[in-house]
C-alpha cells in the first residue's frame, strides 16, 4: 500500500474576517478541535523540509501515521493562538513568512478589505523558530510568481532566503508559493536560490512520488471541524494513492513498452532466420 503524508494548510486564525477572507480563518477553539483530533487519532507532526527529506528516502514506514501542519502569511495570531496549542501537544509545524511585511501589515489583501492584519515581527520570527518551528519564505512581496519578470522573480525568491537566514540565524529551506501559482519557471527558480522543498497549493496528500518542489497541501477552510477534517484527510490520502498507483502503472507500462522494443529487432531476425531454414 502506498504511504501518504497529509500536509493541511491553515492560514489566519481569527474571528474576525472580511467576507472575501472568510474562509480562510479558522477560530482558535476549531484549531484546538483539530490538534486534539490528530493528537488523539495518533498522528506525529513533522516539518515541510523534514517531508521532503522523509519522502526522498521512500516515505513513512507502513502504518506510521505522519502529518505536516503549515501556516501561511505569518500574521500575528499564530504566535498569540497556534504557538500554545502546538507546544502543548508538542507538535511542530512550518510557518511561511512574506518578508516584505513582517513587523507590519498584510498590504498584499487591501483588495479584499485585509490589509491591516498584523503580521509577526522578527523579534517574534525568531522567538518562533527558537520554540523549533520551521520558518519558511512566501516571497518578498506575496505577488504571483508565474505572472512577473524572471528578474523579478528571482529577487522574490532569492531574498527572503537570504534575509530569513540572517534574521534568523539557521538555514531556510522551504518555501510556499504564494496563492498557489507556480510554473516550471518559477519552480526552477526556487530550486536555483537553494530551498529543498516547495508547497503548491494541489490538494491531495504527498507520497514518496511526490516533486519536492511540489508538495500537495489540503487546504483548511474556517467550516471545517474535527469531523470534517478527518472526512477531508481520508479524502486527500485516498485520492494521493490513486494518483500513486497510476503513475507506477504508466511506468511500469512504459517500461514494458521500451522492454518490447528493445527485443523487437532481435524477434525479428529470429523469425528470418526460421524462414530461411525451413525454405532451405
Amino acid at each position: 500500500m502506498t504511504e501518504t503524508v497529509p500536509v493541511l494548510m491553515y492560514h489566519a486564525l481569527s474571528t474576525a474576517r472580511t467576507a472575501d477572507f472568510h474562509r480562510w480563518t479558522l477560530s482558535a477553539e476549531r484549531l484546538a478541535r483539530h490538534l486534539e483530533f490528530l493528537a488523539r487519532e495518533g498522528y506525529r507532526t513533522l516539518t515541510i523540509s523534514s517531508l521532503a527529506e522523509l519522502l526522498s528516502k521512500g516515505g513513512p514506514r507502513t502504518g506510521e501515521r505522519l502529518i505536516a501542519l503549515t501556516f501561511d502569511d505569518a500574521y500575528a495570531d499564530f504566535g498569540e493562538v497556534a504557538l500554545p496549542m502546538l507546544t502543548r501537544y508538542r507538535m511542530t509545524a512550518t510557518l511561511f513568512a512574506p518578508t516584505g511585511y513582517v513587523g507590519g501589515s498584510s498590504g498584499w489583501m487591501c483588495g479584499e478589505g485585509e490589509g491591516d492584519r498584523p503580521i509577526l515581527s522578527w523579534t517574534e520570527l525568531t522567538e518562533i523558530a527558537a520554540a523549533g518551528i520551521e520558518i519558511g519564505a512566501h516571497s518578498h512581496t506575496h505577488p504571483q510568481l508565474d505572472r512577473v519578470t524572471t528578474r523579478e522573480l528571482t529577487a522574490q525568491v532569492t531574498w527572503p532566503k537570504a534575509e530569513l537566514e540572517r534574521r534568523l540565524g539557521q538555514p531556510v529551506r522551504s518555501f510556499a508559493y504564494p496563492y498557489g501559482r507556480y510554473s516550471r519557471r518559477v519552480r526552477d527558480a526556487v530550486a536555483a536560490a537553494g530551498y529543498s522543498a516547495a508547497c503548491t497549493m494541489n490538494s491531495w496528500a504527498a507520497t514518496a512520488g511526490s516533486h519536492p518542489l511540489e508538495l500537495p497541501r489540503t487546504p483548511v477552510f474556517h467550516h471545517m471541524d474535527a469531523a470534517e477534517l478527518a472526512e477531508c484527510l481520508a479524502a486527500s490520502r485516498g485520492s494521493a494513492r490513486r494518483t500513486a498507483l497510476r503513475a507506477k502503472g504508466t511506468a511500469l507500462r512504459a517500461k514494458g513498452t521500451a522492454r518490447r522494443a528493445a527485443l523487437a529487432p532481435a524477434r525479428t531476425l529470429r523469425a528470418k532466420t526460421a524462414r530461411r531454414t525451413v525454405t532451405a
